[in-house]
C-alpha cells in the first residue's frame, strides 16, 4: 500500500513538473495562430485586471478605508501607495533582465498581486480591533501592489512582442476599450449592490461581496497568462546588474527628458489624483451607484475615444496624443474647483465624459512613448527605471497634497463654499497643462 501510494506521489510530482515544464517554460517559437490567440488573451486577462483594479481603487478604496477609520489625508496617501511602490522596478528590472523566460514570475506574481487585493476585503472578519484592522488593510495592500510593481514591466514588453509596431496604437486602444466596457458593467452593478448593503446597514457584508467578485477575476486572469505563450527571448550577452538600472537610462541624453517627462507627469497628477475619489465619499457624499454611474458616462467616453486616440497615435504620433489628451485633462482638473453639491449634478457628468475622453489618450499614450524612446535591446531596464523615478516623485507629490490638504483654507469665495481639495484640483491641472507644453517645447526636439 505505502509502495503504490509512493509510486502516485512521485507520478503526480513528474506530472506536475512536466505541466509546469510546458506552459511556462517552453522554447518553441511561435506561430501566426499562436501570436494571435495570445493577443485575445491578454484582451481578457486587459477586463480582468482593470475589473480588479477598479473595484479596490478610487470610490471603493476611499469608502473601504473610511470605514475602517481612515480620514481624508490618510485615504488619500493609501491611494498613492501603488505609486510609490514603482520604486520596485529599479530591482525587478534586473531579475526580469536576466531571465529568458519571464512567464512563470509573471503570471505567480499577478496571482499574488490579485489575491492579496482579496484579502484586504475579508481582514474584519480576522481582526477586531480597528486600529490593527486598517494598519493590516494597508500592509496587505502595499504587499499586493508590490508584487503587481515587480512585473509591470516586464508584462507591458510580453504584450508588445505580441503586436506589430504599425498595429500597436489600434490594438491598445481596442484593448482598452473592451477593459472599460467590463469594468464599467462590473463596477455599476458592485456599486449598485455596495449601496443596498449600506442601507440594510451591513455595508462590510457588501465589501465582502465585492472582494469575491475579485476573487473570481483573479483566477481568470492567471488562466489568460498562463495560457498565452510568450515570445522566445534571445540570450542576453551581458547580465544586467543593478548599477545599470541606476545609471544607463539617466546616461542616455534622450532618455532623460523622457524621465523628467514621467516626473513632471506624476508631480501635477499625483498631487490631487487620489483626492477626487476621497471628495466625492467625504465631501460631496455621493452614494455608490451615482458615482459609478458617473463611472460609466467616464467609460464610455474613453472608450469611444481610445479607438480614435489610436488611430490618431498611427497616423500623427504618440507625442501628439500625449500633449493632445494632457491639455484636455488639466483644463478638467481646475474646473474641479467648482465642483460642490450645488453644481456637482450638473457639472459631474459633463467633466466625468471630458476627462473619460482624455484618459482614452493618455492610458495608451503615457505606457507608450517611454518604450519609444527606450533603446530597442534595454527597452524593460530603461522602462523599469523610469518607472521607478516616476514613482517616488508622484508618491512624494502626494505627501506634498497631503500636507496642503491640512493648511489650505475653507470657506467661502465668490459666494461660493471651497475647500482644501479643490485648491488641490487647480494646482494639478496647472501642472499638467505644464507638462503638456514640456511635451510640445521639449519632447519633440529629441
Amino acid at each position: 500500500m505505502k509502495k503504490r501510494k509512493g509510486i502516485f506521489i512521485m507520478y503526480a510530482i513528474t506530472h506536475m513538473r512536466t505541466f509546469i515544464s510546458d506552459t511556462y517554460y517552453s522554447r518553441q517559437p511561435m506561430n501566426e495562430a499562436d501570436f494571435k490567440r495570445a493577443r485575445s488573451l491578454f484582451v481578457l486577462e486587459g477586463s480582468m485586471a482593470n475589473g480588479v483594479l477598479a473595484l479596490t481603487s478610487g470610490a471603493f478604496l476611499s469608502g473601504y478605508a473610511s470605514m475602517m477609520g481612515a480620514d481624508d489625508s490618510l485615504n488619500g496617501i493609501i491611494g498613492a501607495i501603488p505609486t510609490l511602490l514603482c520604486v520596485v522596478q529599479l530591482f525587478s528590472t534586473v531579475v526580469l533582465e536576466n531571465l529568458r523566460e519571464k512567464k512563470f514570475i509573471i503570471a505567480f506574481l499577478a496571482l499574488m498581486h490579485r489575491l492579496l487585493l482579496t484579502l484586504i476585503f475579508f481582514v474584519p472578519l480576522f481582526v477586531r480591533e480597528p486600529a490593527f484592522r486598517l494598519a493590516a488593510v494597508v500592509g496587505i495592500f502595499a504587499a499586493a501592489h508590490g508584487c503587481g510593481a515587480f512585473i509591470g514591466t516586464g508584462a507591458g514588453n510580453w504584450l508588445r512582442n505580441l503586436v506589430p509596431g504599425r498595429e500597436l496604437g489600434s490594438y491598445l486602444g481596442k484593448r482598452d476599450a473592451k477593459a472599460l466596457a467590463f469594468t464599467t458593467i462590473v463596477s455599476l452593478s458592485m456599486g449598485k449592490l455596495l449601496d443596498w448593503f449600506r442601507g440594510q446597514n451591513a455595508e462590510q457584508a457588501g465589501f465582502l461581496t465585492i472582494g469575491l467578485a475579485v476573487l473570481a477575476m483573479t483566477f481568470v486572469d492567471f488562466y489568460c497568462f498562463s495560457s498565452a505563450k510568450e515570445p522566445v527571448a534571445e540570450e542576453s550577452k551581458e547580465p544586467t546588474r543593478l548599477k545599470h538600472v541606476f545609471t544607463e537610462p539617466l546616461k542616455n541624453k534622450g532618455f532623460r527628458k523622457i524621465i523628467g517627462f514621467y516626473g513632471f507627469w506624476n508631480l501635477g497628477l499625483q498631487i490631487a489624483a487620489p483626492f477626487f475619489s476621497v471628495y466625492m465619499v467625504t465631501g460631496l457624499n455621493l452614494d455608490y451607484t451615482y458615482m459609478t454611474f458617473l463611472g460609466l458616462i467616464a467609460s464610455l467616453s474613453r472608450v469611444f475615444a481610445s479607438g480614435i486616440w489610436g488611430r490618431l497615435a498611427d497616423r500623427k504620433s504618440w507625442l501628439w496624443v500625449t500633449k493632445t489628451s494632457m491639455l484636455l485633462l488639466g483644463c478638467v482638473h481646475i474646473s474641479w474647483f467648482f465642483m460642490t453639491k450645488e453644481t456637482c449634478l450638473v457639472l459631474q457628468p459633463i467633466l466625468q465624459s471630458l476627462s473619460g475622453i482624455a484618459w482614452g489618450g493618455i492610458a495608451i499614450s503615457v505606457f507608450n512613448v517611454q518604450y519609444q524612446y527606450a533603446p530597442d535591446n534595454k527597452q524593460m531596464l530603461f522602462v523599469g527605471a523610469n518607472s521607478a523615478y516616476a514613482g517616488m516623485i508622484g508618491f512624494a507629490s502626494s505627501l506634498l497634497g497631503a500636507a496642503l490638504l491640512t493648511i489650505l483654507p475653507s470657506g467661502s469665495l465668490f459666494g461660493m463654499a471651497v475647500n482644501g481639495m479643490q485648491f488641490l484640483f487647480v494646482l494639478s491641472g496647472s501642472l499638467i497643462i505644464g507638462c503638456s507644453c514640456y511635451v510640445h517645447f521639449i519632447l519633440k526636439k529629441i
